[in-house]
């Protein structure tokens, strides 16, 4: 089979070779490729070294179920699917590739899916193109619902959840399933340009997270309610915004961000009741694999799976049919432009996926 391979450290190198298809496990599916999606994890494994040269590059793909594991009970030959992937590490299996060894925990079942390059605009997930664009970005949502803010157990009528960084791919699903799946107020922040966008996915309110004021306006609004916050962005400011937006919150708070900020990255308020803030720590190959190098090892929470399987399995099927991907910026066919995807990620995409059909 054909896979785009890394060659070096930059986004610039790596090449389509012929590698042999990879071999599934009891407890995998071999999914035929459809479809793409760049993250920022790709470049990021690439140019901070994670990756080695001959890996196969990807995280995220859409396809046709092609073979199944025999201990693998919830799929079958021709399911429609997206898939999360430990891509950008191994030379055996990564996601820009024709054919694709995928954990059931990071896949996504639909109903039917086309292939239509031309469907751009923000829409339910009824394209090859469209459901690539979610899966790692579902497993994130998920992980940090059902984990790190425990919200199944804790959330109560009126609560309010604050999204920074609504825009993201992350941040907009995120604002889908809360709303959908608990009923949470959702307050997010955004550019201006992406408000209404934003409140028609669900979102209460939004917030320039450019105004200087920005805290206090959410403060405001929400008054003592805002129980959750979760920082899709991952920066010590952004966390801080996040923890800052919660100080006269007087029950029990939530906080998680996406890229391992937690108490130590921020200052702390020693007026508040901090000991009150549990604190998450969302990252989404977690979910799918036992440990994942980030510059140390990091390893999968004991009790992860207990609360993460069952949401993945029995509560996100019945709402996927109800969510939105964001807007694609969809690239010409064929493995190539791998090349293209990493560089438009690394310079920054907003309100876009960057995907590409096989």
């Amino acid at each position: 089979m054909k896979a785009a391979v890394i060659t070096g450290n930059k986004v610039s190198d790596f090449e389509i070779k012929e590698v042999p298809t990879p071999e599934i496990s009891e407890n995998e599916i071999l999914i035929k490729s459809k479809a793409f999606a760049v993250n920022p994890t790709d470049w990021k494994h690439v140019e901070f070294q994670f990756s080695k040269e001959g890996d196969i590059l990807g995280s995220d793909v859409s396809g046709i179920v092609e073979k199944v594991g025999a201990k693998v009970d919830n799929f079958k030959v021709g399911d429609y699917v997206s898939s999360f992937i430990v891509g950008n590490i191994s030379p055996k299996n990564g996601a820009w590739a024709e054919y694709v060894a995928a954990n059931p925990l990071g896949t996504v079942k639909y109903p039917q899916l086309t292939e239509d390059p031309s469907k751009t605009e923000a829409g339910p997930i009824t394209t090859f193109e469209g459901a690539a664009s979610v899966s790692l970005g579902l497993v994130t949502v998920g992980y940090s619902f059902s984990y790190s803010l425990r919200i199944p157990e804790n959330v109560v009528e009126g609560d309010f959840i604050l999204i920074w960084g609504g825009a993201t791919a992350t941040g907009a699903l995120a604002i889908q399933l809360a709303k959908l799946i608990y009923g949470l107020r959702v307050v997010a922040t955004a550019s201006p340009k992406n408000h209404e966008y934003l409140k028609s996915l669900g979102a209460e309110y939004v917030f320039d997270y450019h105004d200087d004021q920005v805290v206090d306006r959410i403060k405001e609004v929400v008054g003592g309610t805002l129980k959750f916050g979760f920082d899709t962005i991952g920066t010590p400011e952004s966390f801080q915004s996040v923890y800052d937006a919660t100080a006269n919150t007087e029950v029990t708070i939530f906080l998680d961000s996406t890229l391992f900020q937690d108490k130590s990255s921020i200052k702390l308020n020693e007026s508040r009741d901090n000991y009150k803030i549990h604190w998450g720590h969302t990252l989404a190959y977690l979910a799918i694999t036992k440990t994942k190098f980030f510059g140390k090892d990091l390893y999968q929470p004991d009790d992860l799976l207990k609360a993460f399987e069952p949401w993945w399995t029995e509560v996100l099927p019945k709402y996927i049919d109800k969510v939105k991907h964001t807007n694609l910026e969809v690239l010409p066919r064929g493995l190539q432009s791998a090349g293209k995807a990493l560089e438009l990620s690394k310079n920054g995409v907003s309100n876009a996926k960057v995907v590409f059909d096989v």
